[in-house]
């Protein structure tokens, strides 16, 4: 009799399925957790890179550089922030952006376009994503 009980393979296909079913739950849930940060991560960038575009082809303008970011960012969560921040430079010192420097050249400007974002994954969990650009506009 337990010769036949050791040998019956019945059910064996079961077990090996429940035993196997966790690791592909979580291999999943972790592929649709990226995934969707992936796609809102690149998506905001995409928002940073038309507002960076903007700013070197149309204006200088902090506010409108702001309105083309948040236009073009799709779906723009509740939690979503867009930053622009211009700095000049003469060299490596920081100076007015309406005064020469003092060799006589106009300061380098630098406009910082920055968005960020709390992601919600779909199991609840919170995390702050952000991109950034920095383009010479003059």
């Amino acid at each position: 009799m337990k010769r036949g009980f050791f040998r019956n393979q019945d059910g064996a296909a079961a077990i090996e399925f429940g035993l196997i079913v966790p690791v592909l739950a979580m291999l999943l849930g972790g592929t649709i957790v990226t995934g969707g940060m992936v796609l809102a991560y690149n998506t905001m960038r995409q928002a940073v890179s038309s507002g960076a575009q903007y700013a070197l082809t149309v204006s200088e303008d902090t506010a409108e550089i702001e309105d083309v970011v948040d236009a073009a960012w799709q779906n723009k969560p509740d939690s979503g922030h867009v930053a622009v921040a211009q700095a000049c430079y003469c060299g490596t010192t920081v100076t007015d952006c309406s005064t020469n420097c003092a060799d006589g050249d106009y300061p380098q400007r630098l406009t910082t376009i920055t968005a960020s974002q709390s992601y919600e994954n779909i199991m609840g969990t919170i995390t702050p994503i952000s991109a950034s650009q920095t383009v010479r506009t003059r």
